[in-house]
């Protein structure tokens, strides 16, 4: 676990009430973690410019706490060995369920974030509704925008995802499936299918059909930090929030937030996550 102390100068530098009331209200080191990276060194290439402009609005230090996945995440809440987690909506949503008390600071919503199905145009295959009796590919278990949402999305349709089709959970490979005709259609996040029609023809697959927009990513803070500390984060990263996405994007490893806001959380948004998860028996 790699330490970074704010630098002297940086400190000298605030006098403003709102940072010396982070600094009180605050541990004087936070520790940050992102559901979707393993390793200290990745965590410390993707995000030591967002750190640095963490420490240098709260006037606290920050340690990075590698998780690698959900459910590592969730221990370490649950623990006290993370404070603050950078979230997807579906890693959010376990994390309220299985952790009393954590508390959401603000939110990364991005755009073109939904889930799309992708069939070829000559598959006859025009709606969910025609996948009926079909093989259907998605990305792995628990992906927001690869597995939950789609699934859902046939819930709705008024398919059962247990007995009206066959759904095959193939990750990375789940695009060249499509493309061989292993499979007959792909639910998977709309940003799959420009590259995908870019390589194989635009003429030859098209969306069937598109989902809702998904909440953003959130940036959720342990139940063991008080109320006003929570408050103080998340004054401080709305008062700059163009700043700190553009020390999230500098190193170029997140480029998944090109184009996003900052933003508020309204945990309502997340129901239609609650709602596919309960569906799924994930919460289980």
């Amino acid at each position: 676990m790699l330490r970074f102390l704010l630098p002297l100068a940086a400190a000298v530098a605030m006098a403003g009430a709102t940072q010396t009331q982070a600094a009180e209200s605050c541990p004087t080191t936070l520790r940050f973690a992102d559901t979707g990276i393993e390793g200290t060194e990745e965590l410390q290439r993707a995000y030591q410019e967002f750190v640095d402009a963490v420490e240098s609005r709260l006037g606290v230090a920050v340690e990075f706490f590698p998780v690698g996945n959900r459910t590592t995440a969730i221990n370490a809440l649950r623990f006290e060995q993370v404070d603050i987690v950078l979230a997807g909506p579906s890693e959010y949503v376990l994390m309220a369920e299985r952790v009393d008390g954590v508390k959401p600071i603000t939110a990364i919503v991005r755009p073109e974030y939904y889930s799309v199905f992708i069939a070829s145009t000559d598959s006859g295959i025009e709606s969910l509704e025609d996948l009926r009796g079909k093989h259907v590919a998605m990305k792995d278990h628990g992906s927001t925008t690869g597995h939950i949402m789609p699934s859902y999305m046939l819930h709705q349709a008024g398919l059962d995802i247990d007995r009206d089709l066959k759904i095959s959970l193939l990750d990375g490979a789940r695009m060249q499936a499509l493309a061989s005709g292993e499979v007959d259609a792909v639910g998977t996040g709309v940003r799959d299918f420009a590259p995908f029609v870019t390589q194989h023809g635009e003429e030859n697959y098209r969306i069937i059909a598109r989902g809702q927009d998904m909440p953003g990513d959130p940036l959720v803070a342990g139940s063991h930090l008080t109320a006003d500390c929570v408050a103080e984060i998340r004054e401080a990263f709305l008062a700059d929030p163009d700043g700190l996405l553009q020390a999230i994007l500098a190193p170029g490893e997140r480029d998944k937030y090109l184009g996003a806001e900052m933003v508020r959380v309204n945990d309502s948004e997340y129901d239609v996550v609650r709602d596919s998860y309960a569906l799924l028996g994930l919460f289980d």
